[in-house]
This record gives C-alpha cells, sequence and structure tokens, in this order.
C-alpha cells in the first residue's frame, strides 16, 4: 500500500489510505536507513503499542511468524494447492 504513484508521492491526498500510509513507511524507511538496528524497530513500535512487554511479545510473534508460519503455509500451498 505505501508503493503509491508518483503522483500521490509528491502531492499527498490524506482521504486516501495509501497516501496516508506512503507517508508513515517514508517515515519508517527513514529511521531505518539512519539506524538500522532492533532498538529502531522497539522505537517505532512503541508507537503503536506504547507497553513494553505487549510490544515485545508482538515483535516477537512477527519474527516468529516470519520465519516459520510462513515457511510453513508456503509448504501447504504447494502441496494442497493455492486459493483462488
Amino acid at each position: 500500500m505505501p508503493f503509491v504513484e508518483l503522483e500521490h508521492r509528491e502531492k499527498q491526498d490524506f482521504e486516501v489510505p495509501g497516501d496516508r500510509c506512503y507517508i508513515e513507511y517514508r517515515k519508517i524507511m527513514t529511521a531505518w536507513a539512519a539506524s538500522p538496528r532492533w532498538t529502531m524497530v522497539d522505537a517505532i513500535a512503541a508507537q503503536i503499542w506504547p507497553d513494553k512487554w505487549k510490544r515485545a511479545l508482538i515483535l516477537a510473534f512477527l519474527v516468529f511468524f516470519c520465519l516459520h508460519v510462513m515457511p510453513y503455509e508456503e509448504k501447504k500451498r504447494k502441496e494442497n494447492g493455492d486459493i483462488i
């Protein structure tokens, strides 16, 4: 959703969800480029989940999901076919 057309990158319409997402994504990428570390991920996520232990659980779950659940799902899609 953040990968909007050039026209929208140059002149955002805050009523368009993709344009709002683009703005926030750009902020995240700027922060990440300045400090590509786990502490930056935590700082970015703190804006969404202020409770540090809930944030830690969510971030741990996201890593687990990406590293373990998605490979399992890809395997099952190959075995059982895609959903159309």
